[in-house]
């Protein structure tokens, strides 16, 4: 399993085009896709999906079953609203066949648009993507109090009186810190005013050599000819590319990387390989 640091945050896991993708941030308790669960993830309370092909979501019975074996309480599972229902039924026909009974978990249906809070402290916002099939991907928000600008300069004690005597003296703001794309054709870079500002973006990158051009847009999957402009849009200080085809060796992967990008862009990259 591979392990990223960017700033604060660590992300841990793998993702190979047809494969699996599965991403831990331990940090924000979450997880990005489960198309396998190792076992050092069950511990870990929500978990984001982004569409249903079998190397991103089928890790979830695991994921399940193991936390109803060992007593923990379900965790919170999100999934694209187009093919819950049928994932339900899934996941309850492999509990019955495993041990008889149903397992107790948690499913939510969310749908671009949608706000997911989480923890005390975070929001989810949901993005639209565009696959073959249903996709969503995932803006996580940090969410502060704001001194607001004319209680500026004000002692504390003063703050805490007009507290007291029932004046908001705050704004809720939200920090961007990490965006999830899945697998897209396209990125909704103007969905959410905060998108473009996170400070993590981890973002797919299927297809590399211009031989494969068609075959990202046929698949509906990012091509490394897209990138440079995608960059220029973001400001993010970490960007984490995945989802290569497993056609190239990591040698190849980081070869057209280098060439493809700008020194600059370059410096914010990390593969994950």
């Amino acid at each position: 399993m591979v392990s990223l640091r960017c700033g604060n945050l660590e992300i841990e896991g793998e993702s190979s085009s047809a494969v699996a993708t599965y991403l831990r941030v331990k940090e924000l308790d979450l997880i990005f896709d489960l198309g396998r669960c190792p076992m050092s993830f069950i511990g870990i309370g929500h978990v984001f999906i982004s569409h249903f092909h079998l190397d991103h979501y089928f890790g979830i019975p695991i994921y399940v079953s193991q936390r109803w074996l060992n007593g923990i309480p379900p965790g919170n599972i999100y999934v694209p609203q187009e093919g819950a229902d049928q994932l339900r039924d899934l996941v309850e026909q492999i509990s019955l066949l495993d041990c008889g009974k149903v397992w107790d978990y948690r499913l939510t249906p969310v749908q671009p648009g949608d706000d997911i809070p989480f923890r005390e402290n975070l929001v989810a916002h949901v993005l639209p993507l565009d696959h073959r099939v249903p996709s969503v991907g995932y803006l996580v928000c940090e969410i502060r109090d704001k001194l607001k600008s004319e209680f500026f300069g004000l002692p504390g004690a003063e703050i805490a009186r007009l507290r007291r005597s029932g004046i908001t003296v705050t704004n809720r703001v939200e920090l961007p810190l990490i965006a999830y794309l899945g697998d897209t054709h396209t990125v909704p870079v103007d969905f959410h005013p905060l998108l473009k500002g996170c400070q993590v973006l981890i973002c797919e990158c299927t297809f590399l050599l211009p031989e494969h051009r068609d075959r990202a847009a046929q698949t509906m999957h990012l091509h490394l000819d897209t990138l440079p402009t995608l960059l220029e849009v973001f400001e993010s200080e970490h960007i984490i590319l995945t989802h290569f085809s497993r056609r190239y060796s990591p040698e190849t992967i980081r070869t057209q990387i280098r060439s493809a990008l700008s020194p600059e862009d370059l410096s914010r990259i990390q593969l994950l390989i």
